[in-house]
C-alpha cells in the first residue's frame, strides 16, 4: 500500500478549521516500509510547507513534525516528536513494528519534577491534511494529533492518552512568518539544510500555551515555541555528522540558529532573526552565522567521546542593524547521551553597530540541541 494524496475539502477525525475555501491535500500513511524506491521533495511549491516529504517511507527514508515550547520564566519545556521513520533512519527512535510513532518529553520547573520521557503506542496509519502552508495530522490510535487554523495560522498539539497516563493540549500562536533554511515560504526555493536533509519551519517563534496533566501532575506555562519538519530519502546520519540548533528569544528578537558538519566535515549554517515580527535574516550563508562551543568541553568539531559544552558563542550577521553577538548557557540538559544533548539555555546577547560601541546586553531563553554522530 502506498500514499495516497487526494484533493478533499474535509478530514474525518481531526479538529479542522471550517469555513475555508480553499482545498486541502489529504495524504494517507500506511505504517509500513515500502520496499519501492523514495522520492524526496526539495524544491518548495508555493503550497504545502509542512506536508509530507517523501514518497513512499522505505527502509532507508524518514520524515518528521517537530513541536516544542520552553517556558519564559523557568526550566519547563515540553516536546513533541510525530514519526513517519523506518527503523534505524532516524536516530534514537523506538523499535516498533510500525513507521509512525510519537514521542513526548517534558521537563519540569525548578522544585517539582524531573524530566519525564514517554513513547506513544504506534500508530497503525495516520493522515496528515495539508492546506496552504499548515497542515493537520493524526496518528490514529496513540492519541497523539495536531490541528492548523488557516485562519489564525495557529497550530494545536492535542494528546489523550490513557495509557501513558497524559491529557492536554499546547497551543501556538505564530509571531513570524514560516520559512524554509535559506529564505521564506514561496515556491521554488531550496528545502536541503545539508544535502539529502530537507527542512523546513513553519513556527520559527510563536506564543506557546502548555497545559497538560501527566500521571496526575499539572504542568501549564507561557513560552517560546516552535515547529519545524525534517526529512531525507537516505539515514539522518548518513547527511549529518554534527549539528547545533536552538530556538528562543533575546531581548525583541526571535531567533533559530543551525550549524551543521557532514560526515565529510563541510559545513552548513542557516540563521533567522525576526524584530517586531520583521524578518531581518533568513540566510544559508557561511559569512553571515556561526555557532562554536564555548565554556567546559569547547571542542570543535565536536565528537562522541567529549562531554559535551557548558555554552555556545553565535554571531549572527544582521545587514544594517549590525551583529546580533549572543552567548548561550547550557542550564538544563534534559537529554544528554554521547550522541545527543537537549537542554534549556540562557541568552545573553547584544547587537554590535558597523560602527559605535555594543548595545546593551539583552537576555532571554532557549531550547538547543546538538546531535554528535561522528567518533
Amino acid at each position: 500500500m502506498t500514499r495516497t494524496h487526494t484533493m478533499l475539502l474535509a478530514f474525518l477525525g481531526l479538529a479542522f478549521a471550517t469555513g475555508c475555501s480553499s482545498a486541502s491535500n489529504v495524504y494517507n500513511l500506511p505504517g509500513t516500509v515500502s520496499d519501492g524506491t523514495s522520492q524526496a521533495q526539495f524544491i518548495s511549491s508555493a503550497t504545502g510547507l509542512d506536508a509530507p516529504k517523501v514518497h513512499p517511507i522505505n527502509a532507508s527514508a524518514y520524515d518528521l513534525w517537530y513541536f516544542d515550547v520552553v517556558s519564559t520564566d523557568s526550566n519547563a519545556s515540553v516536546v513533541v516528536i510525530f514519526y513517519d521513520t523506518a527503523p534505524g533512519t532516524f536516530p534514537f527512535v523506538a523499535p516498533s513494528n510500525s513507521t509512525l510513532s510519537a514521542s513526548l518529553t517534558v521537563s519540569f520547573p525548578n522544585g517539582t519534577l524531573s524530566t519525564i520521557a514517554l513513547e506513544a503506542e504506534p500508530a497503525p496509519n495516520a493522515t496528515i491534511v495539508s492546506e496552504g502552508n499548515g497542515s493537520s495530522g493524526n496518528w490514529h490510535g496513540s492519541g497523539f494529533s495536531w490541528t492548523y487554523n488557516a485562519f489564525s495560522g495557529a497550530y494545536d498539539v492535542s494528546i489523550d492518552s490513557p495509557r501513558l497516563g497524559v491529557k492536554g493540549q499546547i497551543h501556538f500562536q505564530p509571531t513570524g512568518p514560516p520559512r524554509y533554511p535559506c529564505g521564506p515560504a514561496v515556491a521554488g526555493q531550496n528545502m536541503e539544510i545539508v544535502p539529502n536533509a530537507g527542512y523546513s519551519n513553519p513556527l520559527p517563534d510563536a506564543i506557546s500555551t502548555v497545559d497538560l496533566l501527566i500521571g496526575g501532575t499539572k504542568l501549564a506555562f507561557v513560552g517560546a515555541g516552535y515547529a519545524d519538519q525534517g526529512w531525507g530519502p537516505q539515514p539522518f546520519a548518513s547527511a549529518v555528522g554534527s549539528w547545533y540548533w536552538g530556538h528562543g528569544r533575546v531581548g525583541p528578537f526571535s531567533v533559530v540558529w543551525f550549524d551543521i558538519l557532514t560526515p565529510s566535515g563541510v559545513e552548513y549554517v542557516s540563521a533567522y532573526v525576526a524584530k517586531d515580527d520583521v524578518v531581518l535574516i533568513n540566510s544559508c550563508d557561511l559569512a553571515r552565522s556561526k555557532v562554536r562551543p564555548t565554556g567546559g568541553n569547547a571542542a570543535y568539531p565536536p565528537h562522541v567521546s567529549a562531554d559535551k559544552p557548558s555554552g555556545y558563542h553565535i554571531t549572527m550577521d544582521l545587514g544594517v542593524e549590525g551583529v546580533l553577538d549572543m552567548n548561550v548557557s547550557v542550564v538544563a540538559p534534559f537529554i544528554s547521551i554521547p550522541q545527543y544533548m537537549r537542554a534549556v539555555g540562557n541568552i545573553h546577547g547584544s547587537i554590535i553597530p558597523p560602527t559605535g560601541p555594543a548595545g546593551p546586553v539583552m537576555d532571554g531563553v532557549a531550547l538547543l540541541e546538538q546531535f554528535t554522530l561522528e567518533p
